[in-house]
C-alpha cells in the first residue's frame, strides 16, 4: 500500500468516526444519572429531603429524620470520588450501591467496565442507560434499620 492510499484511508477512518460522534452527539441519553429516585426513596421512608448546592461534586442529597441523618449521592463508576467520599464519612457508616448490591468499599471494575461499554453503544446511537454506582453515608445515631437494606441496595 503506497503513502497515498494509506493517508487517504486514514482521513476517511477520521472522517467517519468524527460524522458518527456529531451525528449521534444529540440522539444519545444522559452519561450521568439523575437523583430523584434518592429523594424518593429518602421520602417515602419519612426523611425531609433537601440537596446540597449546585455546585459540589458528588451533589449529596441529604434526608433528616429526627437524629438520623442519611446522605447519598451519585458517584463516578471509575472512583473519582473515593477519597472525597471516604473523608466525609469518618466517623459514619459508608455504603456503596452498585449493580443492585450494597458494598463497603466501592467496586471499581465492574462498574467501569460497564460505563465505558455503555458509552461505546451511546457513540453508536444505541440507547444505553449511565451506570449508577451510590455512595451512602449513615450517621451513627441512625437506627440499622432506618431504611432496608434492600432499598438501599436497588438505588443502583
Amino acid at each position: 500500500m503506497n503513502r497515498t492510499t494509506l493517508s487517504a484511508l486514514v482521513i476517511t477512518l477520521l472522517v467517519a468516526s468524527i460524522s458518527i460522534k456529531i451525528l449521534s452527539y444529540g440522539a444519545h441519553s444522559s452519561t450521568y444519572p439523575g437523583d430523584d429516585d434518592i429523594a424518593s426513596l429518602l421520602q417515602k421512608n419519612g426523611f425531609e429531603t433537601h440537596k446540597a448546592d449546585a455546585n459540589t461534586d458528588p451533589a449529596w442529597t441529604y434526608g433528616v429524620r429526627k437524629d438520623c441523618r442519611l446522605q447519598i449521592a451519585n458517584v463516578s463508576p471509575q472512583g473519582w470520588h473515593r477519597s472525597v467520599i471516604e473523608w466525609e464519612a469518618v466517623g459514619q457508616t459508608l455504603l456503596y450501591s452498585a449493580d443492585g448490591r450494597l458494598y463497603g468499599s466501592q467496586p471499581i471494575i465492574k462498574p467501569m467496565t460497564i460505563h465505558y461499554l455503555r458509552r461505546l453503544e451511546r457513540y453508536m446511537g444505541i440507547d444505553a442507560p449511565p451506570v449508577r454506582v451510590r455512595a451512602i453515608i449513615i450517621a451513627p445515631e441512625c437506627p440499622s434499620n432506618a431504611i432496608a437494606s434492600t432499598e438501599l441496595a436497588s438505588l443502583s
